[in-house]
């Protein structure tokens, strides 16, 4: 009888949350510089700049910002490994191992590669690899994960507004949708649009209700005078364009202390931020990403 009543209890605990999926096998590129993880969400994060690679055989970089953002990769498996273990299914995840002072990702060929073949090759298959991983989600959100070391250890959410055009209110404010990062999303938020990049309901209001200070979010409706990053090349590349796929795109700046300085703290932001994101994909697109996932249950 007690048998029973202990694997009776083990069947309703599965079944009250999520089941996780197994992890698929990572796929490699270009000497293991490049690796894409499919997932089966349509939430695809990229982080092209915590790279450790250091290949003597491709030359430095001589233009633009070379440093590392330190533990992004860490900290972006983290994230896609939390939303997994929340939703039961995976998001997409690519990584550049590739240090930046050999390639930058999150900038046109050119600049990001000085015109070096072989960094070249890792630049491509970035991008590419993220061309499948929109292919496969077909429409959701592009998440560029970052790292700053700003004096303000705040998380900075880049819309591809500017400091100005954040400062700016009512219809002047609303006006900005289209030309945001979140274009797609601003169509189907049943607010408004500085609800959606500002408000309690905002990325950056629900991580301030979690303990991480945010900017733009209720109480940082915009920058004011501190530096902020509003977001990139792979922001702007992947937002939806003239075709309107249904993307939207962010870049994510993490500060270190608190967020990524520590595997207990990159552990703790990162479940933090899967609880938001999955609050902000269900309120503002109407993407449960549990009920994608298949099976519903689990706590906040």
């Amino acid at each position: 009888m007690v048998w029973r009543v202990v694997s009776a209890l083990i069947v309703m605990l599965a079944s009250a949350s999520p089941r996780a999926e197994e992890a698929p096998d990572s796929i490699f590129f270009v000497g293991r510089t490049v690796e894409y993880i499919p997932g089966t969400l349509p939430l695809i994060i990229a982080a092209p700049h915590g790279g450790q690679l250091e290949p003597a055989d491709i030359p430095d970089r001589k233009d633009g910002v070379t440093t590392r953002d330190a533990e992004t990769d860490l900290l972006a498996v983290d994230l896609a490994d939390a939303i997994t273990r929340r939703t039961g299914a995976r998001p997409h995840l690519i990584l550049c191992h590739l240090h930046r002072k050999k390639v930058d990702c999150n900038r046109d060929a050119l600049t990001g590669t000085g015109g070096n073949p072989k960094a070249l090759a890792t630049w491509r298959a970035f991008h590419e690899a993220i061309g499948k991983a929109r292919s496969a989600a077909r429409h959701g959100l592009f998440l560029d994960l970052h790292g700053h070391s700003h004096p303000a250890p705040k998380v900075e959410i880049g819309y591809l507004l500017s400091e100005e055009q954040l400062r700016e209110q009512g219809p002047a404010f609303a006006a900005l949708a289209p030309i945001s990062g979140i274009a797609a999303l601003a169509k189907t938020t049943p607010g408004t649009f500085e609800a959606l990049v500002r408000g309690p309901l905002s990325l950056g209001g629900l991580l301030e209700s979690a303990g991480y200070p945010s900017v733009p979010s209720p109480t940082s409706p915009d920058p004011g005078e501190e530096p902020y990053f509003r977001g990139g090349y792979n922001t702007a590349r992947y937002r939806s364009g003239g075709a309107d796929d249904g993307f939207f795109a962010l870049q994510i700046e993490c500060p270190r202390p608190g967020v990524r300085d520590t595997e207990e703290n990159r552990r703790r932001f990162a479940e933090a931020f899967a609880v938001a994101l999955e609050r902000w994909m269900e309120h503002h697109a109407g993407i449960p990403l549990r009920t994608q996932a298949g099976p519903k249950g689990g706590s906040e």
